[in-house]
């Protein structure tokens, strides 16, 4: 026991941040509404927490594709109402479609977030104590920029103030080579390590609100594909994650993950996008070895999307297994801590649901993440095979 308070306080001296891109990973996770880290049986613990590849009873291989485009508060939705008008001859718009129109363009440049997103696809293959794994990625964040002119009185506003206002993309297309490695400390406690070796391109730019990509009918990921489609800055790093796994008695089990040890910069063409650490903590309560109920939660507040505004998520997830576990049913939910509504049709939750076979040494998982409108904004599926 004083070893695992020992690493706790040791993991406590790092200041946590988010990494730049907002990943799950694989179906599972989605499903549990992103919430793995004290748990987890394939080589997705080489990203949630290396120390869980010390528990794999078996060797394992796999490949996966999982996609994930948010637009918070139907960010994409408004901006295609919007584009439907003719913004670039604003002042010759009626009274009427002017008011509108500046009350929704006001909502969003308000917004806290604004889209974000990515593309995943990874063969890896683990077994007990290490894992290694490929994974192409393209990912993208777009939010507002800061502007003074939805302040003017709509009268005052010109075709030029409308141009002038922007929006930010960064985007990145990327392969991320790991390798991972757990060691155990004692009885039900492990460590882990993954190395993460990035290459890429990547483009941060700014696009008026009259120009390409807001064109009507526009949505979420289109708007992401155009941010990591102009990609063309190379840029390579290594970065570190650790972790830790501790057995609390008969049910529970906790895990603690430093992501992004290293602290690495990445260079884009405007800024410096700078990977602070982040600490995330995981508790699993399993009675048995048909039901888990899975929590995670950022220990403190961070730059989720690198536009200065904080977040904290926290997921909670079940997962049941029926007929001797060769089924799972799975849910969960995603929120924010920092927001006003962690719950209900005005948070930013996302919601997880999926289920998973066994079907002798074949694994298959599959998920969707639903917004809280019950659109559907991300997907999972993943495939493994048991070598026994």
């Amino acid at each position: 026991m004083k070893k695992i308070f020992f690493l706790f306080m040791i993991f406590g001296l790092f200041i946590p941040s988010h990494s730049f891109f907002p990943f799950f990973y694989g179906a599972r996770s989605l499903a549990l509404g992103y919430s793995s880290l004290a748990f987890n049986y394939d080589y997705n613990a080489i990203y949630v927490n290396p120390a869980l590849l010390n528990s794999l009873l078996a060797a394992l291989g796999g490949f996966q594709y999982q996609s994930s485009f948010l637009d918070y508060q139907d960010a994409a939705g408004n901006w295609a109402g919007i584009s439907a008008y003719d913004l670039k001859n604003f002042q010759d718009l009626d009274a009427e479609t002017k008011s509108l129109l500046l009350g929704k363009l006001d909502s969003i440049f308000a917004a806290k977030t604004g889209i974000s997103g990515f593309q995943f696809s990874n063969p890896g293959f683990a077994g007990k104590g290490y894992a290694l794994a490929v994974a192409k990625v393209d990912a993208a964040v777009i939010f507002p920029q800061a502007n003074t002119i939805l302040a003017k009185p709509p009268g005052d506003i010109t075709n030029a103030d409308i141009a002038s206002l922007q929006m930010r993309f960064i985007g990145f297309q990327y392969s991320d080579y790991s390798l991972a490695f757990a060691f155990p400390l004692g009885q039900g406690l492990s460590l882990g390590a993954t190395a993460h070796y990035l290459k890429g391109r990547n483009a941060e730019f700014n696009a008026s609100i009259t120009e390409t990509p807001f064109l009507p009918g526009a949505n979420a990921k289109d708007f992401l594909q155009f941010a990591w489609s102009g990609a063309e800055k190379d840029f390579s790093k290594l970065n570190f994650d650790v972790g830790i796994s501790a057995d609390l008695g008969q049910y529970f089990k906790a895990g603690l993950m430093v992501r992004n040890v290293a602290n690495p910069v990445i260079s884009t063409a405007f800024s410096e996008l700078r990977l602070t650490r982040r600490l995330i903590g995981g508790l699993a309560l399993r009675p048995d070895n048909q039901l888990g109920i899975f929590l995670d939660i950022d220990v403190a507040k961070s730059d989720l999307f690198h536009n200065g505004q904080d977040a904290q998520p926290v997921s909670l997830g079940v997962e049941k297994g029926l007929f001797q576990n060769k089924l799972f049913l799975r849910a969960g939910f995603l929120s924010d801590l920092c927001d006003k509504y962690i719950l209900g049709r005005k948070a930013n939750v996302l919601y997880g649901l999926g289920f998973g076979f066994n079907l002798g040494n074949f694994l298959v998982d599959v998920a969707l993440g639903l917004d809280h409108m019950g659109y559907m904004k991300n997907l999972a599926i993943s495939g493994f095979y048991l070598i026994k």
